[in-house]
């Protein structure tokens, strides 16, 4: 019978208690969600403000309170003018409010419709003192998110007419009161960590909405996202656009662009917005301007999805049909294009409808540490991944503007760690999802070490990951470290990928070891064949073991990611390696499809047999270099089974005194194997060039040789009579990053 280890919860539980003398592995984690937030939009409603200017900013307040995503997030939107003698300044139009159902959206769409011009008498200043007084009064204390102010105003403080701020107006003296009570309020801002975001049109003081931004707290959601800053534009007609911006920069939100459709009486029409693969909790939000507007939504597979309820995995919330602005809130949505489509009823004059996304990713990352349980002085490699609820995410497009950070912190010192997906610094693979970096714990280091790694950004909730390793001295029982052949991971369901393992055992006797897969993401289904994941590790020296990872045919497509990992099967809590990989799920294309490539391939081999005839004789792959102590393997590397024309490796060192080969991105300590005239050279880190054969041992240190085999060699092939008369002749000279076709 053959047995598998699965990427399922019980992998994760038998991982789930941490090491006494390594890191501690991560235990299954809950599902993520998104960080609620408490918002307040402040609306000016003084007698500057013309009627169209009103549904204006009610419209911009509506797409807040329908377009908040995390059901837990409270909203409340209040109006303000002045007090100019037995008025209220403020209109608590909504009072503080959760978005956790239609009903509760619905309710706050309706109430922004008691958002009105003051008219003369009703306290028609600008008094921003008594707003924030009243916005401050919701956000105090301890909340859970964010503490967000938006402010929506058309014109200067005045408060010249309110006895509030003093029984006489002598010299503009009641604006000066209020002004000094905003320094107070915006010191109180400060303390209770709550941000203002000012909005102004018309005739407005820049001055002072800059104060209200950068007198606030001034937090932001992401290494890549701006502080508290004043927008002012040009009417109330670019609020909506204007607020959308400020909102995805404090709440680390994503937000297309405002669509606007123009929508004849009568007719119909349609708007596209794409929603990205990192969404899983949005709202597309549609203005109508006008309640008999009739909006329907399709999704990226042509289906008209349902205004309550479910379809697929996804979930559906409507609110504000009845009203100017109608928002469809959506968990775990298809990504792609959606289709809205408007109707408009006859007698409806022609109006612009205007369309928009906002969106968040719930995201999880995940975090691993090389080695495990490193020495003080060792270097340590450092990677960082995510996925969401339903899907690992490697999109570098979808992940360009967040920012991957990571620190490790021990007694008396905290150091960064620059991660990167490009290659480089102990990034493995070139833009797959998986950040990486190195850093050396300092030598002096001592008792255990705190790694720490952070995802944020605009259109995420951010996750950090913590992972505690305690230090060791002198060499671990057990050494691992592993490659992978196939760097083009894109696999179809049921297909797998290869792996080699390499296990060096300092201990003195037969060992075992174990491969686990682990941390699976979201609808990934991997495993390995259970004879492949038990290591049989001799009393000493360095073995190597190959195994196959296999997507099983249910495995979401698109991208999968695990985290493998080596224990010790004595005591599987105690992590050796563990390395996080990712690989794309693709169906085969058809036969009809298949049948023109060929054809097509075909053509183009043809055309360039003679180009490839020349080039084919310097390709690399196929070639093995064996690493040898004296007598005795100490294990062996081969080229990347990919075209190249130089397989470029480096000795390093598993552990302590025992020398290692490892595959290199080039750089000082570089070993460089080419074919060059039928025959091999190698030129070393220190310059020197020589031309060797295969088979031939060749010393690369006073106690180190290599030797090279060709695994692409027919038996019984002799370099000596097999020269490609197209290389030749060709002078030897340094191998080049050129690839071959």
């Amino acid at each position: 019978m053959r047995l598998s280890v699965l990427a399922s919860t019980a992998a994760a539980l038998l991982l789930s208690t941490s090491s006494p003398t390594g890191a501690a592995p991560q235990q299954q984690q809950p599902e993520p969600v998104i960080t609620p937030a408490n918002i307040v939009v402040l609306v000016d409603e003084s007698s500057s403000i013309s009627s169209q200017d009103v549904d204006r900013e009610r419209d911009a307040a509506a797409l807040i309170a329908l377009g908040e995503f995390a059901p837990s997030s409270t909203i409340a939107v209040v109006g303000f003018g002045s007090d100019n003698g037995g008025q209220s300044p403020v209109d608590v139009v909504c009072p503080p409010s959760t978005v956790a159902t239609a009903q509760d959206r619905q309710r706050l769409s309706d109430c922004t419709r008691g958002l009105k011009s003051r008219k003369a008498g009703e306290g028609e200043g600008t008094d921003h003192a008594a707003a924030l007084q009243q916005a401050l009064s919701y956000l105090e204390g301890d909340k859970s998110g964010p503490k967000l102010i938006f402010l929506l105003t058309d014109g200067k403080l005045d408060v010249s007419d309110s006895p509030r701020y003093g029984p006489d107006n002598v010299g503009d003296q009641r604006n000066r009161t209020a002004s000094e009570l905003i320094g107070t309020l915006l010191q109180q801002a400060n303390r209770e960590k709550t941000q203002i975001w000012p909005l102004g049109f018309g005739n407005v003081d820049q001055a002072q909405l800059d104060r209200f931004a950068k007198g606030s707290f001034q937090g932001q959601c992401g290494v890549k996202s701006p502080t508290p800053a004043a927008t002012v534009v040009s009417s109330s007609a670019d609020v909506a656009q204007a607020l959308i911006k400020a909102f995805q920069a404090a709440r680390c939100a994503g937000a297309s662009d405002i669509q606007r459709t123009p929508v004849s009486s009568g007719g119909t029409a349609e708007a596209k917005v794409t929603i990205p693969v990192i969404a899983t909790d949005g709202s597309i939000l549609v203005t109508k301007h006008d309640s008999r507007i009739a909006v329907s939504y399709v999704d990226p597979e042509g289906k008209t999805v349902p205004k309550s309820g479910t379809q697929g995995d996804s979930t559906f919330q409507v609110s504000g049909e009845n009203g100017t602005v109608e928002g469809l809130r959506i968990v775990n949505p298809l990504p792609g294009e959606w289709t809205v489509k408007i109707t408009s009823a006859p007698g409806v004059p022609p109006l612009d409808v205007s369309t928009v996304v906002m969106y968040q990713g719930a995201v999880r990352s995940s975090m691993t540490v090389n080695p495990p349980a490193p020495q003080a002085g060792q270097e340590v490699t450092v990677a960082l991944s995510l996925h969401t609820r339903s899907r690992s995410i490697t999109d570098p497009s979808a992940l360009k503007d967040l920012s991957f950070t990571a620190d490790v912190r021990g007694e008396g010192f905290t150091t960064l760690i620059p991660l990167n997906d490009d290659a480089q610094n102990g990034d493995s693979r070139d833009q797959d999802g998986v950040y990486s970096g190195k850093i050396v714990i300092p030598g002096g280091a001592k008792g255990a070490v705190k790694f720490t790694g952070t995802v944020a950004g605009i259109g995420i909730s951010s996750d950090t990951r913590i992972v505690d390793a305690a230090l060791v001295t002198g060499p671990r029982p057990l050494v691992a470290t592993t490659t992978f052949g196939n760097t083009d991971w894109n696999v179809a369901p049921g297909d797998t990928v290869r792996g080699t393992v390499t296990v060096t055992n300092n201990s003195g006797r037969a060992r075992k070891a174990r491969i686990v897969v682990a941390d699976a993401a979201p609808g990934t289904v991997a495993s390995i064949p259970g004879e492949q994941t038990v290591l049989d590790v001799p009393p000493s020296g360095t073995s190597t073991f190959d195994f196959d990872l296999a997507f099983a045919d249910d495995t979401v497509k698109g991208a999968n990611a695990v985290t493998l990992r080596v224990v010790d099967d004595e005591n599987p809590d105690d992590v050796i390696y563990e390395w996080r990989l990712t690989a794309t799920v693709e169906e085969p294309p058809p036969l009809t499809q298949i049948a023109i490539g060929i054809t097509i391939a075909a053509v183009v081999t043809t055309a360039l047999v003679l180009f490839l005839h020349r080039r084919r004789r310097r390709d690399v792959r196929g070639l093995v270099v064996h690493l040898y102590d004296g007598h005795r393997s100490r294990g062996d590397l081969a080229a990347p089974e990919q075209p190249s024309s130089v397989f470029r490796f480096h000795l390093g060192e598993a552990a302590a005194g025992v020398p290692h080969l490892a595959h290199s991105a080039g750089g000082e300590d570089s070993y460089e194997l080419s074919r060059v005239g039928g025959r091999l050279q190698l030129r070393t880190p220190f310059g020197d060039t020589q031309s060797l054969h295969l088979g031939e041992r060749v010393d690369v240190s006073p106690s180190l040789s290599i030797e090279v085999e060709d695994e692409h060699s027919p038996v019984g092939f002799s370099e000596e009579h097999h020269q490609d008369p197209f290389t030749a002749a060709e002078p030897q000279q340094r191998p080049s990053d050129n690839h071959l076709l």
